[in-house]
């Protein structure tokens, strides 16, 4: 008799494992049909924002990389709630402006077109209508709202998983878009900076 419960037993324990193996390998599989949908859904509603932050993120790099108006900095592309309703991200370059040409302008609230024109900011970034603001110890901060993005990616966003994968899509748009430029997930956000002579391949 005992051995007829230890056996019954062992059978129970056999079942339930098969059980659990195929519940378990089904999930997995089925998650990672769902994962390759939403990065290729992802990839798909960027294309269209892709070129619109690339020119963006040019503009401010070019810049950044103005000999009296710029310096060494970066580049982030944030997503604001707002996206889900019109599709725009913001782009914003932060950097020591190591003459202070732009950084004491910005203060004096000299920002006509036409002088900063005359003193050098590109015209890429002028036709984007950015916004100058200063931080302390000399820090310029320029941002650009980006409009264009197809505002169904905010669908993609909403969880953690589909987040990271429309801003990895996003990421390797904008390799492709701006070669002289690193990009780098950081966060929810991401994160530009200009890639050094001996970085290039």
């Amino acid at each position: 008799m005992m051995h007829f419960f230890f056996l019954a037993a062992g059978l129970l324990a056999a079942a339930a494992a098969v059980l659990w193996c195929t519940q378990a390998f089904g999930a997995g599989g089925k998650g990672a049909v769902d994962a390759g949908e939403t990065e290729e859904k992802a990839l798909e509603l960027s294309r269209e924002g892709i070129e619109a932050l690339g020119t963006a993120a040019d503009a401010l790099a070019e810049l950044m990389a103005h000999p009296a108006l710029g310096g060494p900095g970066f580049i982030t592309v944030r997503f604001p709630p707002p996206l889900a309703a019109d599709g725009t991200a913001i782009a914003a370059v932060q950097y020591p402006n190591i003459r202070e040409a732009l950084y004491r302008r910005i203060l004096r609230q000299e920002l006509a077109p036409e002088d900063l024109r005359a003193e050098g900011v590109p015209e890429a970034l002028l036709a984007l209508s950015p916004c100058f603001e200063t931080e302390s110890g000399g820090m310029v901060l320029v941002s650009v709202r980006v409009p264009g993005l197809d505002p169904a990616l905010a669908e993609c966003m909403a969880g953690h998983r589909g987040r990271q994968e429309a801003l990895g899509a996003l990421a390797e748009g904008l390799r492709r878009q701006c070669p002289g430029l690193s990009v780098r997930r950081v966060g929810g956000e991401l994160l530009l900076s200009p890639v050094r002579e001996g970085e290039r391949t």
